[in-house]
């Protein structure tokens, strides 16, 4: 169990936004209209939901037609999101217990339970309709004193001992929406190629690296709601234009440093809240940092083909980082300052 929560206004925004995820009393496809968006590039739930419906709830094809959308619409350049604009709904570590400012568990869609419900659903045809310009993921707003990411200190820091592998300096990179991004990638480009891939895809991948690491931790998971803002085009005067979720997470990966053991930091994030994607998102990063062109084989034998496949599975073998890992870690760092110092 996590050592500490807070009991805050947070949480009471992370339920805020788990309840308007239900239309009248009947659950939505809102988790999966969030997938959709990510993997399109696009938050646009309400063109989201339209383009599942039009694909017959097919998701990969409702995210070819929503990227086909996109590419008609008007670009404008959005400025880069302020920490001060990202105010935190759920946040964890399973490296430490104690973290600077508290763990708020907060509410993830994925840990609902697994058990089928045979309830009868509630008769929701009286129930107004929703108005089709509101954003069902967006309609409460968290709270003003809620916990911002500019005053939240990040896990990260506390890692000391051990060596870790340097990450190439980043730049801004280029919007993959708008240009044809080419090899030889640099890791902006490779990050924004990744958070619009397909989330089997990527959690399988995961999967498979995360069954041949030494270690694997989970650093800092959190997810927030983040205001966008855009230069007015007539006073050149930022403006908000929309609050949208984000998942946001960053995972510490064993590599070798220099001939002695160390850490890789990867980063990964998307739109929405489907946790799994972040958390495959950044094994991958920290992957391809601490091998390169992911030197480490992956044997495509029968047992790998089928675990890669099997989908309720590699979700769990991902997912169960979240869960505390803190007495190994610990023992993992000590190791590795050890045989820094001799």
């Amino acid at each position: 169990m996590y050592a500490s929560m807070h009991e805050n206004e947070a949480l009471d925004a992370a339920r805020a936004i788990a309840q308007s995820t239900r239309r009248g009393n009947d659950i939505s496809t809102a988790v999966l209209e969030e997938q959709i968006c990510a993997e399109a590039g696009l938050w646009e739930p309400a063109a989201a939901r339209r383009a599942l419906d039009q694909a017959h709830g097919d998701p990969a094809h409702a995210v070819s037609i929503l990227r086909v959308w996109a590419a008609t619409q008007p670009h404008l350049h959005a400025l880069t999101v302020q920490p001060e604009d990202v105010v935190l709904t759920r946040r964890l570590s399973s490296a430490y217990p104690q973290i600077p400012g508290g763990q708020w568990l907060g509410f993830a869609p994925e840990l609902i339970a697994r058990q089928l419900d045979w309830t009868p659903t509630p008769d929701v045809s009286d129930s107004p309709p929703a108005a089709a310009d509101q954003d069902p993921l967006t309609a409460d707003a968290p709270a003003a004193d809620a916990p911002r990411r500019v005053e939240t200190l990040r896990v990260r820091d506390l890692i000391q001992g051990a060596p870790t592998v340097t990450p190439p300096a980043d730049g801004a990179g280029d919007d993959p929406a708008r240009a044809v991004l080419v090899p030889p990638h640099s890791r902006p480009n490779r990050l924004a190629l990744l958070t619009r891939g397909e989330t089997g895809a990527l959690v399988a991948l995961a999967a498979m690296i995360l069954g041949r690491r030494q270690e694997a931790v989970l650093v800092e998971l959190s997810v927030a709601v983040a205001t966008v803002r855009i230069h007015h085009p007539r006073s050149g005067i930022p403006v908000a234009v929309v609050e949208l979720p984000i998942t946001e997470v960053e995972v510490v990966l064993d590599a070798e440093v220099e001939g002695r053991p160390g850490l890789a930091l990867g980063w990964g994030a998307t739109l929405g809240t489907v946790e799994r994607r972040a958390i495959a998102l950044a094994l991958l990063d920290a992957a391809i940092l601490a091998d390169g062109d992911l030197a480490e084989p992956l044997t495509l034998d029968e047992q790998t083909i089928i675990a890669a496949t099997d989908g309720p599975a590699t979700n769990g073998f991902v997912e169960h980082l979240r869960l505390p890992h803190y007495a190994g870690f610990t023992a993992y760092l000590s190791q590795a300052a050890s045989k820094e110092q001799r």
